[in-house]
């Protein structure tokens, strides 16, 4: 009777310190699933569709971010009609034949999938992913081989994908005044 008291004292232990030691682990955090509480968002019933017209790839930098989601939204009018690629780098890997294939692998899944008939490609100047605006030497220099990048890129797509209509953009941080903004150029 010994033998098996030993064991069973544990057992009743850990069944009443762990939650003792749950309830004492109330983080500050503003963590969503703290207490496993179910996150739900409306959509717009449009989205539920598994289509989409347009494939956007873009660089990861965070200076863009929030002007390329209101730009692909509002300016090109894609708001919950496009799949996004995003990148460090956006078109040099790309145009860059050691990471071409990864990128036209994810591509493909999109054209598969999602029925893609258009691509819109945003570079930007000061672009980390080609070391910076100082690697260029020159501001002429660094827009002549961004706009040469962006329109090989189109041509790489076109020859794999003959049927896609691609746009181009180049977009910069320009100083207004005391703002500092996100200026958009339509590559031809």
């Amino acid at each position: 009777m010994k033998k098996n008291l030993k064991p069973n004292c544990f057992a009743i232990a850990l069944f009443f310190l762990t939650p003792i030691g749950c309830t004492y682990n109330k983080s500050s955090s503003t963590d969503l699933m703290v207490n496993n509480q179910q996150i739900a968002t409306e959509i717009n019933p449009q989205t539920a569709r598994t289509d989409c017209d347009t494939l956007v790839i873009t660089c990861i930098d965070y200076r863009f971010a929030l002007a390329n989601q209101e730009f692909m939204n509002n300016t090109l009018g894609l708001k919950d009609n496009y799949d996004h690629i995003s990148i460090p780098g956006s078109i040099y890997n790309l145009v860059n034949p050691e990471t071409r294939e990864l990128l036209f692998s994810k591509f493909a899944l999109s054209v598969k999938l999602h029925l893609i008939n258009r691509v819109v490609i945003i570079s930007h100047k000061d672009c980390g992913g080609y070391g910076g605006s100082a690697s260029f030497g020159s501001e002429i220099a660094e827009n002549e081989t961004l706009c040469a990048d962006l329109r090989n890129a189109r041509a790489l797509l076109i020859e794999k994908y003959p049927t896609l209509e691609v746009n181009l953009f180049l977009e910069s941080l320009v100083k207004e005044g005391d703002e500092l903004k996100v200026h958009f150029e339509k590559i031809p």
